[in-house]
């Protein structure tokens, strides 16, 4: 069985067309399984970037203007999510879709090992929180 690139369904061997998104399947893929510690090797640079945005963004909030100062709390969030989005891609093209018990389950040792492994991806998650959090305070009181 082969999966498909544009939806990660699995798919017959001799499927021309996937039944699940009607993307075009190639004659001949290459099931190459991607590594998740690849995913979040980049955790601990992407933080410190979340970090100097949240930081510049509560400074701008109180000091220079409210609307730059919620802008770069939306940018320190996206880079925060930046590790969890290449790990769900890296899911997507494993063929761990998270549709059935088994892959749920298989995600979250996944995801277990990888947070016992990589502090700073834990760390992206709680800046990710903050930096939603502070976004939130900041367009209330705009």
């Amino acid at each position: 069985m082969k999966f498909c690139q544009k939806c990660g369904k699995e798919i017959m061997d001799e499927a021309v067309i996937c039944p699940n998104c009607g993307c075009a399947v190639k004659k001949e893929v290459l099931i190459k399984e991607v590594s998740y510690d690849d995913c979040v090797k980049g955790a601990a640079t992407t933080n410190i970037i979340s970090i100097v945005a949240i930081a510049l963004g509560v400074v701008c909030w109180l000091f220079v203007n409210m609307w730059i100062g919620a802008i770069l709390c939306l940018v320190a969030e996206f880079f925060a999510l930046s590790a969890n989005s290449k790990l769900q891609k890296a899911f997507k093209q494993n063929g761990l879709t998270g549709k059935s018990k088994e892959d749920k389950k298989k995600r979250k040792a996944i995801m277990k090992e990888l947070k016992s492994k990589n502090p700073a991806y834990k760390f992206s998650m709680i800046l990710a929180v903050i930096a939603c959090v502070l976004l939130v305070i900041f367009v209330l009181f705009i």
